[in-house]
């Protein structure tokens, strides 16, 4: 019986792991750079907030919105790994890095642009 209560143990103990996939460091990661790049250019105000929420969030203060930015994608990354055993969930996790790589490209694209035109960006 002892044996029994221990494999059912162990069992929903290694179903109750959190494994993080490349995918979802990259999803954080470029989060993170999203937000940073975003602040930057709303603090050098070349950019305005599209997002409403996120616009709302800015309008409190910059920590408000960074704050917002990686609990709102953490909570929904956090949700998609605990049903990391669905496929549609890994598929998703792997969109939404897919999608903040694009989104940080044209970040790093729109910066090339700021420097190569600066100060006339700014006049």
């Amino acid at each position: 019986m002892a044996a029994t209560i221990e494999q059912t143990q162990d069992a929903t103990w290694s179903r109750a792991s959190f494994y993080v996939s490349p995918a979802s460091v990259a999803l954080l990661v470029l989060n993170l750079l999203d937000g940073l790049f975003t602040l930057l250019f709303l603090q050098l105000e070349v950019a305005e907030e599209l997002n409403p929420l996120m616009r709302i969030a800015y309008e409190q203060s910059p920590l408000v919105f960074m704050f917002s930015k990686l609990v709102i994608v953490n909570a929904g990354l956090w949700l998609l790994c605990l049903h990391r055993r669905l496929r549609a969930s890994r598929i998703a996790i792997r969109i939404g890095a897919a999608v903040y790589g694009i989104i940080v490209v044209y970040h790093l694209a729109f910066l090339t642009h700021l420097v190569l035109h600066w100060p006339a960006a700014f006049r």
